[in-house]
């Protein structure tokens, strides 16, 4: 059971987190060229901009474009985000038993 749950976790990371990251360019560079202001520290497109993303920061700048890539990047975030800590969670109960 616990390898199930593992493999499915791990596909969830494995699948959800490309995407995040995919939609994350394309969002940031969207971002660039309506020249947008940026929240406190997300200038560089990194980590920063992942979280805003996730968190829908970009649903105040009503741009239509915008919505498909940044929430698509905040839903695949969060999936892989759920993903990762699935899989540490069974990765630490099989090694603790």
């Amino acid at each position: 059971m616990l390898q199930g749950l593992l493999f499915f976790f791990l596909g969830l990371a494995g699948s959800a987190g490309p995407g995040h990251y995919g939609f994350r360019v394309l969002a940031y560079r969207h971002h660039l060229d309506r020249h947008y202001p940026f929240a406190a520290g997300s200038e560089n497109g990194g980590w920063r901009y992942s979280w805003w993303t996730m968190r829908f920061g970009f649903i105040p700048l009503k741009d239509g474009a915008m919505n498909v890539f940044a929430g698509n990047a905040g839903v695949m975030g969060w999936i892989a985000l759920i993903g990762v800590i699935g899989s540490g969670i069974c990765i630490a109960a099989k090694a603790g038993g």
